[in-house]
């Protein structure tokens, strides 16, 4: 920390809570595309972060983490072994004991963790190594082309069945968006006529205002056959196919349906539903030969009936927009308020150039139902893992990556109280977001899966339960808590003033904060 007062050029961002710290580096490495850089202390520190750290693993965020272990003097007093400690969610780790070793250590940390698969690195640095000077020189990691063509045969096996094909899917996952995709699949969409669904949607990997875009699906079982029951062919790229919270998630398809997998990571390929074609490749490169394979391949009378599932898929988007306007928007009376009329309110607000950061957690398909996504309105999500916790720091990280444009976190109460101390850093350098609190007052997505376990794995639906543990029965108030951290902050009840108070934060200089009471009911 006195080293840092000698290097006017990083500036160092202080939180107050470790699950912070990894939120913001896994937002400013998501919005920034480049490797975030994040120190913890020591091994208490360092555990603090494990839960969010597996979130970045899972979702394969680019970042190098870092931490200081003792002394190499105290082997006998007793020395923890870091490394071991973060190694399950890390694609590497080491610990430097000489100050010769660390700019090597530290180049290499970064090269693996931006190198496809992306995730993020470890390097522990013993005390006594902080204390030597050294004359080995810093060099950076440098730039790798890494982009894996598609195997040729393979990609032909694929257009074949895809020709064939008279409902396909194109299923889109987090990699999409990750790797620079989603203009491939805008065209390969287009091209097969294919409709589209999310296997979830963390950053914007398929703009939701497309004809051919259905949604989002979530990732339960019952939601995928109901979605997948017509289709002949799927193809899935950048996703994982297919994941349940309960059971694995096998069996999906409908008989006879054939899987086209297309990943830049190998082991997703067959992970759990057995793909009739798997291709390892980056996804954009894979995508455009696919593509232009398919092309070869058709018939005068393929090409027509492409066509006319395209012109099906634009008539059937324009009458779910239709019934989209149909519903109340944010005028609802009701109380306590319903989500959609929250996110109605929420949309109503938004800027045209907004991010989004979506913690929204049991609320997120409301949200998707209210708000479209393209090129212009972005989002970010937490991706795989699980942890809650994400979005309070990851805003911050958003908002410093995107200096100038406006940054709305929508987060559900439960998580942001896990890292509210955002709120500090948030104030402490005038770091301009507005949080909207999704406040059911509720750990409601414990009530949701405790219903679908009642339905789907012990066949009972109509069991009762107390939700113990569940409810707030002393409900947060976000508003009172932003004003203590010096946020400006106001507490909405009534649907039809949730838009006027988004409005108002966003006029904010700085942070701002909205709590908006929901229904928690399920």
């Amino acid at each position: 920390m006195h080293a840092l007062e000698g290097c006017p050029d990083l500036e160092y961002v202080l939180v107050a809570q470790e699950g912070v710290a990894m939120g913001m580096a896994d937002g400013y490495a998501r919005e920034t595309g480049k490797p975030a850089f994040v120190n913890l202390h020591i091994e208490t520190g360092l555990s603090n972060g494990l839960s969010l750290l597996v979130n970045a693993f899972a979702g394969g965020t680019p970042l190098v983490l870092t931490s200081v272990n003792s002394d190499m003097s105290k082997v006998a007093e007793g020395r923890t072994d870091l490394v071991d400690l973060t190694r399950p969610f890390t694609k590497w780790g080491a610990e430097v004991t000489h100050a010769d070793h660390l700019s090597a250590v530290m180049r290499r940390a970064f090269r693996v963790a931006k190198t496809p698969p992306t995730g993020p690195t470890y390097v522990s640095i013993a005390q006594n190594a902080l204390d030597e000077s050294t004359s080995v020189s810093v060099s950076p990691s440098g730039e790798l082309d890494t982009r894996i063509s598609a195997d040729a045969e393979l990609v032909a096996a694929a257009a074949r069945l895809l020709v064939e094909a008279n409902h396909p899917v194109l299923l889109v996952g987090d990699r999409v968006a990750q790797y620079g995709a989603v203009d491939a699949a805008v065209a390969f969409a287009e091209q097969i006529g294919a409709e589209v669904y999310g296997a979830s949607y963390p950053e914007m990997m398929f703009p939701t205002p497309h004809a051919q875009w259905v949604g989002l699906l979530p990732p339960y079982v019952p939601f995928y056959r109901d979605a997948l029951a017509k289709a002949d062919v799927v193809v899935a790229v950048g996703a994982r196919v297919f994941h349940d919270f309960f059971r694995a998630a096998t069996e999906v398809l409908p008989e006879g349906t054939k899987l086209i997998q297309l990943d830049i990571i190998q082991d997703e390929i067959s992970r759990t539903e057995v793909a009739d074609v798997g291709v390892w490749s980056d996804l954009g490169l894979g995508l455009t030969a696919l593509r232009a394979a398919a092309l070869e391949r058709y018939t005068p009378e393929q090409e027509t009936a492409v066509a006319g599932r395209v012109q099906r898929l634009s008539a059937a988007a324009a009458d779910r927009r239709r019934a989209s306007v149909a519903i109340p928007q944010s005028g609802s009376s009701d109380a306590p308020m319903p989500v959609r009329a929250m996110m109605s309110g929420i949309a109503d607000a938004l800027p045209q150039n907004a991010i989004v950061v979506d913690d929204s957690v049991s609320s997120r398909m409301d949200l998707h139902a209210a708000v479209s996504f393209d090129e212009n309105r972005c989002v970010h999500a937490e991706r795989a893992g699980g942890a809650i916790g994400w979005g309070m720091g990851a805003a911050l990280g958003v908002s410093l990556g995107a200096p100038g444009r406006p940054v709305i976190a929508v987060v559900g109460d439960g998580s942001a109280m896990m890292t509210v101390q955002a709120l500090w850093t948030a104030a402490t350098y005038r770091i301009p977001i507005v949080y909207v609190i999704c406040n059911n007052a509720s750990y409601r997505v414990l009530k949701v899966n405790l219903k679908r376990w009642f339905g789907e794995v012990l066949g009972d639906p109509d069991t009762q339960s107390r939700y113990l543990g569940m409810d707030f029965t002393n409900p947060f108030n976000f508003a009172s808590i932003a004003r203590s951290f010096g946020v400006p902050a106001e507490r909405v009840k009534d649907a039809s003033e949730v838009a006027a108070a988004v409005r108002r934060a966003l006029a904010v200089e700085g942070p701002a904060l909205v709590d908006v009471v929901i229904d928690g009911g399920v």
